[in-house]
């Protein structure tokens, strides 16, 4: 079956479900806003401008979609002053605002509803796509992080990977790989030309070929690119490898089952985990916490502070882990980026349900559904298509 999304921005609408609600008072004021067909750097860059703040005072709970008609709430601490917010921002509608006494940090959200328009899709589908997604609200959803994770290039955990085994020369060749004219000057070693033609909006690309041009080694070139551009790089890698493993679950059946070994995910207690043993799969209480979504196998978040897996579900781990040449050694490089945590390998559909409709531009799918926090609605469309 195939289909289009985010034809038109509007296709794709995003509102977040806060994790709680500001309380009226502090430094902070938290805003709801809502922008259309623009970036999360380009948002953050517009408030805090408008607030005279650092972009480090803005806050938010998660990155929201490019093409996308999305609402989020952000806070901007403004050290005890109280400036008017107006309706709009630049190109921002603010929906509302309010104070609150902590700035909003990654993580600080329930989930988000989504309204998402299908297009170019056979009327004949529906009903097949209708059942895909009443069995996935059902039985649940492979965790797959979407392929936003892994940036416009699609190599952002091959980034992390050149970063974490500390092979310079490969990452300076990967950050400046691609099939426009400045990338032909790269390959034929013109770096200075390279860098005149270099686009300005890609800064890290501009710093590390100044670096070369400057004589600099590759390792110094590196150290020009910003420490949250390098984790974004190690996060990607953890997603990849993330992947990978329950790519593997799912082919061998086991991605929505716990299997001696596995470290489970209690999705009602605030990411808490413990090790099944054998004699935890033969207690009932577990079938049907697994049943109701209390519990769902995890997946690993690679780094030194990690929660290991035992036995099979262990080794499965460290296959994919070494397929990459990944060692005991880098996860210690990976922890000045990312400590480790574990993933539950499947995610709730929520909310879910799907129409037949049309517009201006044609006939169209209607899907709304809600997710938890860092799942992607990606991953749910690649299912039902």
């Amino acid at each position: 079956m195939a289909g289009k999304i985010k034809t038109f921005p509007e296709d794709f609408v995003v509102e977040e479900i806060p994790l709680y609600e500001p309380c009226g008072e502090g430094e902070h004021a938290y805003i709801t806003i809502r922008k259309t067909n623009m970036s999360h750097d380009e948002c953050i860059r517009q408030i805090s401008q408008h607030f005279g703040v650092s972009k480090r005072d803005v806050g938010c709970s998660g990155r929201k979609d490019f093409h996308a008609v999305t609402t989020q709430m952000l806070s901007v601490y403004l050290r005890g002053k109280k400036p008017n917010v107006p309706e709009e921002i630049g190109n921002i509608e603010v929906v509302s605002s309010s104070y609150h006494g902590n700035k909003l940090r990654l993580g600080h959200l329930v989930g988000n509803k989504f309204v998402i328009k299908i297009r170019e899709i056979e009327s004949y589908s529906f009903s097949e796509t209708e059942q895909t997604l009443h069995d996935i609200s059902s039985s649940g959803m492979p965790n797959y992080f979407g392929p936003q994770r892994f940036g416009n290039h699609g190599t952002n955990h091959k980034l992390g990977l050149a970063l974490v085994k500390e092979d310079w020369d490969a990452l300076v060749s990967l950050l400046l790989d691609g099939n426009e004219r400045h990338h032909d000057f790269v390959r034929a070693g013109e770096y200075k030309r390279a860098f005149d033609a270099w686009p300005f909006g890609q800064p890290a690309e501009r710093n590390v070929l100044e670096a070369i041009v400057s004589s600099k080694t590759s390792q110094q070139a590196c150290k020009t690119v910003s420490r949250d551009l390098q984790k974004l790089w190690v996060n990607a890698l953890q997603s990849y490898l993330f992947n990978q493993v329950l790519e593997a679950r799912v082919a061998d059946g086991t991605w929505d089952k716990l299997i001696q070994g596995d470290v489970a995910w209690k999705h009602d207690g605030g990411g808490r985990t413990f090790e099944v043993t054998q004699e935890e799969l033969l207690d009932e209480t577990l079938r049907q916490r697994i049943e109701t979504f209390s519990l769902s196998a995890s997946g690993p978040l690679w780094g030194s502070k990690m929660r290991m897996p035992a036995g099979n579900v262990l080794q499965k781990e460290l296959v994919v882990r070494e397929s990459l040449g990944i060692r005991d050694v880098h996860l210690e490089t990976m922890r000045k980026f990312a400590s480790g945590a574990r993933r539950a390998l499947r995610v709730q559909v929520t909310n879910s349900s799907i129409s037949k409709a049309s517009d201006e531009h044609g006939p169209f799918f209607k899907l709304e559904f809600s997710l938890p926090a860092g799942s992607y609605a990606t991953t749910l469309i690649r299912h039902i298509l």
